[in-house]
């Protein structure tokens, strides 16, 4: 394999003489500075769905969102009204540094942007297939999307027409691996997100997936603009002759330039010769990883979660996991809150409906749950998406 910038610099300065073991420890951050790549900072950083209440759990951290000011697809603070952040959303999360929480890392959140995929009418679905097509975008649902709870029955509640925001994991094709699907609010505008294909710069014209885009017309235009470029766009609405108007080319979410831990999911763009790849706007140096469950399935497409710090604006990975099909089927969802809504054994924490019909208790029994009482919850998504399919109650 071609060794990336770091690897060689650090390959020479080991040659320079016989240091070992712990004296090349002892050098070895002034060497990785020296190299030019810097150490990366202290806080943390999560980009991943939300698949948690305590506070939130994004990325397998739990961060307390207390005084966090969550922040809408433009930037914009949104009020905390205790319904803003969902299960499935997609979240970029500024924390403080990690610690060791009583059940995993810990950290406290100074913001929570929330980031959508797709927010258009629906044009088709196909229930069979577990697809529906957004401003021409294959959006697929699998075990662990989250639907809102007016969408009883999942994906067979939407139809052609229907206006909806998808929040997912963008691919570099076209197709979005759904985490949340729930209606668009009214006059919500239509976004699309993704990499820039087909770019015309005579015509203004760019692809995303299978729409086809106009951007005569629209603002804050990059001067840069480039096939494979991450873009946001915010759309006109209208769609004459198949070719969807841009009104704008949106702010993309900015991670900080250097964070201590940081853990990204999404699925992989063309991963190059030198360990390097993309996840999203997200940079990737995988050259020095440990990738399960083996290098060969890191392929453009795969879902992968993957760990490290950044490091002057590029993920400089540790770990990153390839998740099979069965695992992003079933995802692991916790909420941590009080019972509300109880009715037989059906009831609500932080607003998410659970079903604990065929859960196994710590702590008590079920007759000892009770409105007001406090409770972990974990479990997998119901089978229409709409609430958690509990299977671990824990009395707190």
């Amino acid at each position: 394999m071609i060794k990336t910038k770091l690897q060689r610099c650090l390959h020479d300065k080991l040659a320079t003489g016989p240091l070992r073991g712990p004296v090349i420890a002892l050098l070895a951050a002034a060497w990785i500075a020296g190299c030019g790549v810097g150490t990366g900072g202290t806080g943390a950083f999560g980009s991943a769905p939300v698949n948690g209440f305590g506070s939130i759990f994004v990325g397998g951290i739990e961060f307390d969102d207390t005084r966090a000011v969550v922040i809408n697809d433009d930037g914009a603070p949104v009020a905390r009204d205790g319904n803003e952040l969902r299960l499935g959303m997609m979240a970029d999360v500024d924390g403080t540094t990690i610690a060791a929480g009583l059940n995993g890392p810990t950290s406290t959140a100074a913001s929570v942007r929330l980031t959508r995929a797709v927010v258009g009418p629906v044009t088709a679905t196909d229930v069979g297939r577990r697809t529906l097509s957004v401003l021409g975008q294959t959006v697929i649902v699998n075990g662990s999307t989250a639907f809102d709870a007016t969408l009883h029955g999942g994906l067979a509640a939407l139809k052609a027409g229907d206006m909806v925001s998808v929040y997912g994991l963008a691919g570099s094709s076209g197709q979005t691996v759904a985490t949340r699907l729930e209606p668009a609010l009214s006059g919500d505008a239509w976004r699309l997100r993704g990499p820039v294909a087909g770019l015309d710069t005579n015509t203004k014209r760019v692809g995303i997936g299978a729409a086809l885009l106009d951007y005569s017309s629209a603002a804050n235009v990059p001067a840069d603009l480039a096939n494979g470029q991450w873009v946001h766009l915010t759309l006109s609405g209208t769609s004459i002759g198949g070719v969807l108007g841009v009104a704008a080319f949106s702010p993309l979410p900015t991670p900080p330039a250097d964070a201590a831990h940081v853990v990204v999911e999404g699925l992989v763009a063309a991963p190059t010769m030198q360990g390097l790849l993309r996840i999203g706007a997200i940079s990737i140096d995988a050259s020095l990883a440990t990738i399960t469950p083996a290098p060969a399935a890191l392929v453009a497409g795969a879902h992968a979660e993957v760990s490290g710090r950044l490091t002057a604006g590029v993920l400089v990975a540790d770990k990153i996991k390839l998740l099979t099909a069965q695992e992003a089927e079933s995802r692991s969802f916790q909420v941590i809150g009080t019972v509300g809504g109880l009715s037989a054994t059906n009831f609500v924490v932080r607003g998410v409906a659970v079903d604990a019909s065929a859960a196994t208790y710590v702590n008590g029994a079920a007759t000892l749950l009770a409105n007001g009482v406090k409770v972990r919850v974990q479990g997998t998504l119901s089978a229409d998406g709409t609430a958690v399919q509990a299977a671990r109650i824990t009395f707190l």
